[in-house]
């Protein structure tokens, strides 16, 4: 795993959390919310430095620490599906 302690936003259902990428590999991340969230199933992570939307689904969830499997990485600088209009609408924003 390498550390990156880089931006990102947390998006899971109609909610958007702020967070901080701590770890990353290939199929796995650890992110750290900037505040408690009652959150479960499959989420995106909008990582704002590396311009990427990622489908993850949640491992476990230690406070404000979560795991997260990954299953799938997309480029949000060209043209995106419609599903993920809006990773690219808070990419643009950050």
């Amino acid at each position: 795993m390498e550390t990156l302690n880089s931006p990102a936003t947390l998006c899971a259902g109609r909610m958007e959390y702020r967070c901080v990428i701590r770890q990353a590999a290939r199929a796995r991340m650890t992110i750290v919310l900037s505040r408690t969230a009652n959150i479960a199933g499959s989420v995106i992570v909008v990582d704002h430095v590396r311009g990427l939307a990622l489908d993850a689904r949640i491992g476990a969830i230690k406070g404000l620490e979560v795991e997260l499997d990954i299953t799938a990485s997309h480029n949000l600088a060209g043209l995106v599906p419609a599903r993920l209009s809006r990773a690219r609408d808070i990419w643009k924003r950050s």
